[in-house]
Order: C-alpha cells, then structure tokens, then sequence
C-alpha cells in the first residue's frame, strides 16, 4: 500500500528530503475508511491483549510544535478501545523529576501489561529539546542515546511492542497551524511566546530529531517518519503502523485467553458439580 511505511533507520534518506504530504495516490475519503477499519481491528487486538496480558503498546509521538500529536491521541483514543489506553503528556521536568535520572519519571510512565501507553513527547525530549536549547553538552546527548537504547531493550524484553513516530511537518505548515491556533478560543491557550522562538530554530531541530532518531531505530524500537501536513493521512498512516505491529500477536492472544477460558470453566463446573451435589442430599 502506498501509505505504508518503511523503518527510519541509516540508510534512510534525510528527514529533509523527506516528504511531509505523503503519498497523492490515496484519496481522502478512501484513506479515512480504510484507517477506519484498522482501528477496528486495532481494538479487537486491544481486547485480546488486554486479557492475554502478556504485552503492553507503547506508542511515543514525537514532532515539532503543532505536528499534531494531540490529534493523533485523540483519533487512537476515540477510535480504538479507550478502556485500555493510557496517555501521558510529557512537559517540562518539575523539580521533582530533575532530582532524578533523566529516565525515571519515563519509566513510572510505562503502562502495564495488556495495556496501550500513548506517550505525547517522550524521553526524547531530553536529548532533542535540551540539546538545540544548549543544556546539554554533545557528550551528554551521546550518553543519554546510549542509555535511551539500553532502556528501550528492557522494555521490549518484558514485553513492550514499542512503535515510535515523529510527526513531520514542513515549515510553511507549522507557521499556518500556529497562528490558526492564535485565532480559536480553544487552543489559543496552547501558545506561548517560546514557540515563536523555536521556530527560528526549526532546521536545528530537524537535524537534532534526525540525529537522534537514526541513532536509536532498530527492530525491537522502531522509529517511522509520518508524513503529517495532512492530518487525515497521517491518522491512516499511525492506524496502518499500530495494526501492523499488533497483528503478528494475536494468535499468541488467542491461544492465552482459549487457555484461560478452559481453566476458568473447568473452574466452574467444579463449582457447580459441588453445588449440584449438595442439593441432592437435601
């Protein structure tokens, strides 16, 4: 299909080189419908990891300011099984957190088995954000990529299937999107003045996603680059991503839930014959 993606990985071309509108040859309506269907199926495979238990989802978006990762939320939230869906916003560390590892308010994040984690921005703030804004040296940057891979290793080990987008938009479509969102009560208050000043710093912040992005891609923690100027599309291309990585456990699902359900009738009927028992020597 043409909206599918392929991993983001070294041998990828640059994120500049990389289109932001995706592929012409899907219409609207038909790329709607079809995302449609995939979160259907994406919340079949929510249920049966849910009860299964043995895995969680961990999905990260990443992107510059108004890339649409609150969209993206909202379209797997609404579209998909809610009950097992956890969202963490990531924002500016508390002093709290800055008392710790760069990673532990990540990992306390971590949904539990049988559940979907959604993170909006991610760990990846610390070594993207806070190197483009100088608070931290490249040497820093290098070490926490190392410990961002070793971290993400563990998780797939206990059973994260870790799917990780960013979210790219060209520049032209951010600055519309930024001052769209000045002129609506509704998301004006997302603004703030340092925005404005990131956006002066925009090809910096390509170049540091892409470092870091080629840097920690692998099998076990992917990382995809979806096109997102158009926001239906992009919801396709997130849909197609979480089907895709889902589905090769849903047999595995199954057979876990056909185990669970012969032991918990077996349990049953035990209960019942015990009943039945009792009642005819009344």
């Amino acid at each position: 299909m043409a909206y599918q993606l392929e991993r983001f990985d070294e041998n990828s071309a640059s994120m500049a080189d990389t289109s932001a509108i995706g592929d012409r040859l899907v219409s609207k309506d038909d790329g709607k419908l079809i995302a449609t269907q995939l979160m259907a199926e994406i919340s079949e495979l929510q249920a049966l990891m849910m009860g299964a238990a043995t895995h969680r989802v961990l999905l990260v978006l990443q992107g510059i300011d108004a890339s649409g990762k609150d969209g993206v939320v909202r379209f797997v939230v609404s579209q998909g099984d809610p009950l097992n869906v956890t969202v963490h916003p990531f924002k500016m560390p508390t002093p709290d957190e800055l008392a710790h590892d760069f990673l532990w308010r990540v990992h306390t994040s971590i949904p539990p088995r049988g559940y979907m984690g959604i993170f909006n921005r991610s760990h990846y703030e610390d070594v993207v954000a806070a190197h483009v804004r100088g608070t931290i040296t490249d040497s820093m940057r290098t070490q926490r990529i190392a410990h961002i891979r070793h971290f993400e290793e563990l998780l797939h080990d206990d059973g994260t299937i870790i799917i990780k987008c960013f979210l790219h938009i060209d520049a032209p479509e951010q600055e519309a999107r930024l001052v769209s969102r000045e002129q609506a009560l509704d998301t004006a208050w997302k603004l703030s003045a340092e925005d404005w000043r990131d956006r002066t710093l925009f090809p910096e912040y390509i170049d540091a996603y892409e470092h870091a992005i080629r840097e920690t891609s692998n099998e076990h923690a992917p990382w995809y680059v979806v096109p997102a100027n158009r926001k239906w599309y992009r919801n396709l291309v997130i849909a197609d991503l979480v089907q895709k990585h889902m589905s090769p456990y849903r047999e595995q699902w199954s057979n876990a839930l056909q185990s669970i359900q012969r032991d918990r009738i077996a349990a049953i009927q035990k209960v019942r014959t015990g009943m039945a028992q009792e009642q005819s020597h009344d």
